[in-house]
């Protein structure tokens, strides 16, 4: 093709010159006007937190010297009113003739993205997406029946097995600026508003000291890792303390890094390794490789079931009683919940916007099932603080700890945070580190300070209830209100099931309601003639295209966590014995939730009356063993009707009355 295309690149989570398939293309096919464009309104409720703007900022940094470099400046805009306005005064600007881009795959992004694109195309603007995110695409992968998976190992298991083409795009050597390029409207880089004064001064000052964004920083840190840590990852991954992991998940979700490059090179080691006959590494690779599974299953998922950013892909969990307790959620955000493995955790990611995913697990289980806080909640606190805040990763992770998932963690699953910190915190020296209260306490004691003697707890300076809080619930009730949350659960699914059959019930009837809700997804379609194979497609449910709608939510958030901001509790000290510290001062993003009640044990009662013999018969509910291998014990009854009958349902907070008549 001749070099006449004037190509918009927009940037957005691919951050990198190498392996750029958006960029690459451009490059060969004319002049290009790279352009980044900061929309705060496209973010919606999830605004970016302040660790993950401050990256973000680093970031684009460290990419506009790579691309003045190559010849052509990257282009920044602070769009006041929207993403599609800011790229069609650009493009009028300049007289691009098309823009490329490389595809997202989280809820807000696919909306987004599927309007612009529509748009442009209306206009007569040329667009096209690439994949510069994933090793499979998410309408590639898909079971015998043509399905998309619910099941994480099912679905890896396939991808292993699906032959893969690596083809890197090559970093160009030079770039052709767009004639006119001097016509757009840009902004300097701290006009964006990614961080202020006060942050600069102060938390993000500290950042810059543990952390290098930027693509060819990524770079260097992946050669290290696969050099250096990836022989022993399976022997040292799961050390809570010190860095043991790969540390490349920020790298990976600014687009920083290619995931493709990153398969790459782990697989030419594993192959060096066996030649070798370095036995023990093969656990490591797939342990790794599985991690890398992990990611893509995230956006697999959010693309086919972009509605897990809001609900359980699990229907029946919609019926599950979450407590909307703001106080404890509180105590958990503060880590003052009185269980030293998740206080530390938790205060560990205030003071550095990171924690080692084992924490991330432990923390997130005590939330959801200790507290039974929304996982929602849980999820878009982490969006709120982590460096590598993730949306398709964070929702994958919170609906498996919360059972929301048919391969997530049992309903009834309840770790126990002393066990956990005697198996991941041996010593307690990340305990040590992260609550200086219980410094001074022994080792048998540290984890369990609440049976610790007396004299220990007095030698050690602790004072429970004061200088460090009591367990904020007791194992043993922990215990008993999830089990009553379950039978809760089970409870008003089946009386909303019931509701809905017309007719005779039957026993087919009665096996689907004590079955798990998990929503189908049809992927193996042809596409029409006029889609171009390298375009995005749009999931679609049972077959039928579904358009995507964006969040909406009502309660406010960010009064729920304003006390962390306004009030200085004595976590201030935390972060003096620790590596890094941050200011507790920051500034929540404005989002929102709706957030169902607490529902006591529920009693349910089926009245069916015949007409003609007057029978009526009841059924308890109350004492059900709800697991995730069904509903429950529910009685099966099995009639006819000479007469046509109605249906109703009674309920209140504490007692449902089914009524068939």
């Amino acid at each position: 093709m001749a070099r006449s295309e004037k190509t918009v690149v927009w940037f957005r989570r691919d951050l990198r010159i190498d392996d750029n398939p958006a960029l690459a293309t451009a490059a060969k096919e004319g002049s290009v006007l790279p352009l980044f464009i900061w929309c705060p309104a496209d973010y919606e409720q999830y605004y970016p937190g302040r660790c993950s703007r401050w990256w973000l900022k680093q970031s684009l940094a460290h990419l506009g010297k790579s691309l003045e470099s190559l010849g052509c400046p990257l282009t920044l805009i602070h769009a006041e009113d929207s993403t599609l306005a800011a790229l069609l005064e650009s493009i009028h600007s300049t007289g691009a003739t098309r823009v490329v881009y490389n595809r997202l795959y989280d809820p807000i992004s696919l909306v987004h993205d599927d309007r612009i694109k529509n748009e442009l195309s209306a206009l007569g603007i040329p667009v096209q997406s690439f994949n510069g995110d994933l090793l499979y695409e998410p309408w590639e992968v898909y079971d015998e029946n043509g399905q998309a998976f619910t099941n994480f190992n099912m679905y890896w298991e396939k991808c292993m097995n699906l032959s893969l083409e690596i083809s890197q795009s090559l970093a160009p050597v030079r770039l052709v600026p767009v004639p006119g390029i001097e016509n757009v409207r840009g902004c300097p880089i701290d006009d964006l508003g990614l961080e202020s004064s006060k942050d600069e001064e102060s938390s993000n000052a500290l950042l810059s000291r543990a952390w290098s964004p930027g693509w060819r920083n990524a770079e260097n840190m992946l050669d290290e890792f696969v050099s250096y840590g990836l022989l022993e990852y399976s022997k040292h991954g799961m050390k809570v303390g010190g860095t043991t992991t790969s540390l490349l998940s920020p790298y990976l979700h600014f687009g920083e890094l290619s995931v493709r490059k990153v398969y790459q090179l782990v697989k030419m080691h594993q192959v060096n390794w066996e030649n070798e006959g370095k036995s023990e590494a093969e656990e490591s690779v797939l342990l790794f490789l599985r991690s890398i599974g992990f990611r893509e299953y995230s956006r697999y998922l959010c693309f086919n079931f972009p509605f897990t950013q809001k609900r359980s892909l699990l229907g029946n969990l919609k019926h599950y009683p979450w407590r909307s307790d703001e106080d404890r959620f509180k105590s958990w955000r503060q880590g003052m919940t009185g269980y030293p493995l998740v206080d530390a955790g938790m205060r560990e990611l205030w003071a550095t916007g990171w924690t080692h995913n084992r924490i991330r697990v432990i923390v997130s289980s005590f939330a959801v099932k200790f507290l039974q806080i929304p996982w929602i909640w849980g999820m878009k606190y982490f969006w709120d603080v982590l460096l590598d805040a993730d949306l398709e990763s964070d929702i994958l992770g919170w609906q498996y700890i919360s059972g929301s998932l048919p391969d997530g963690h049992e309903l009834s699953r309840l770790d126990n945070p002393e066990v956990q910190g005697q198996k991941y915190d041996p010593d307690g020296e990340y305990i040590r580190t992260w609550i200086p209260e219980l410094a001074r306490m022994p080792t048998e004691w540290i984890h369990c300070p609440w049976d610790a003697p007396s004299s220990i707890l007095e030698v050690a300076g602790v004072e429970l209830g004061f200088s460090y809080p009591k367990p904020i619930v007791q194992l043993h009730m922990a215990r008993e209100c999830l089990d009553d949350a379950i039978s809760t659960m089970w409870q008003l699914d089946t009386a909303a099931k019931l509701a809905e059959l017309d007719g005779e019930v039957v026993e087919d009837n009665m096996n689907n309601i004590r079955s798990f809700d998990i929503p189908n997804v049809v992927l193996k379609k042809e596409l029409s003639p006029s889609a171009s194979s390298i375009d995005q497609r749009i999931p679609s449910t049972s077959g039928q295209k579904k358009k995507l709608q964006p969040l909406e939510v009502k309660a406010p958030y960010k009064q729920i966590i304003q006390d962390d901001v306004m009030n200085a509790s004595n976590m201030e000290d935390t972060g003096s014995t620790a590596k890094l510290q941050a200011s507790r001062k920051r500034s929540s993003s404005d989002s929102a939730f709706n957030v169902p009640s607490c529902s006591s044990s529920l009693i349910m009662h089926s009245q069916i009356h015949d007409p003609n013999s007057c029978l009526v018969l009841h059924s308890d509910y109350l004492q059900q063993n709800a697991d995730r291998n069904g509903a429950g014990k529910v009685s099966l009854i099995i009639f006819t009707w000479k007469q046509q009958f109605h249906m109703k349902i009674h309920m209140n907070s504490h007692n449902i009355q089914l009524s068939i008549m």
